[in-house]
């Protein structure tokens, strides 16, 4: 289990749980609990980009091309469907050549704030399928800068063990925020 180191902890309010105190730029590192309600992994960033501007990033199939993974990954988009009830298919492509298939639903889709989404699973990576939330909040409306959380359920512990230790998705998910924010400023 990863955990907060004492610095971060410092600047929580009241908490585990709570919304944490930190800059833009500066990523949240990643909760993950075998709590039945908590997410099994969190992660938090500020982005120097307005929700608007994440959300076009969302919108757009060529510029999650660019931000839909951890680094080293691009992304080719079959299908983009970015609606309540909306369909999500997407092959990563990895940095040696391997491609991930995926396939997302979305559940709860509000325009510049939420994009709630079930992962159908792989059969070939032993994946259970899985929920992912990320939120989108405007931090300050003078200046563009946006925290947003990703956070996963997993299905099992043997599912969470595969996703967070295998495939390192707290990294990834780091990274993906990060991806995220540089192309949403680049529009």
């Amino acid at each position: 289990m990863i955990t907060l180191d004492k610095a971060k902890a410092a600047k929580t309010r009241g908490g585990v749980g709570t919304r944490p105190e930190f800059e833009r730029g500066e990523t949240y590192y990643p909760r993950m609990t075998n709590d039945p309600i908590a997410p099994d992994l969190e992660v938090t960033r500020v982005l120097a980009a307005s929700p608007q501007q994440i959300w076009s990033a969302w919108v757009d199939s060529d510029a999650i091309a660019y931000w839909w993974g951890p680094d080293g990954f691009t992304s080719t988009v079959r299908e983009l469907d970015l609606r309540d009830g909306g369909r999500f298919d997407v092959v990563m492509h990895g940095p040696d050549g391997a491609r991930y298939e995926n396939v997302y639903l979305f559940e709860d889709v509000e325009v510049d704030k939420r994009v709630a989404y079930l992962h159908q699973g792989s059969e070939e990576h032993g994946l259970a399928p899985s929920r992912s939330t990320m939120i989108i909040e405007e931090e300050d409306a003078d200046a563009p800068r946006t925290r947003v959380t990703l956070r996963s359920f997993y299905a099992s512990d043997a599912d969470r063990k595969r996703h967070l230790e295998d495939f390192q998705a707290a990294a990834g998910a780091s990274q993906l925020l990060e991806r995220l924010e540089r192309v949403a400023i680049q529009g």
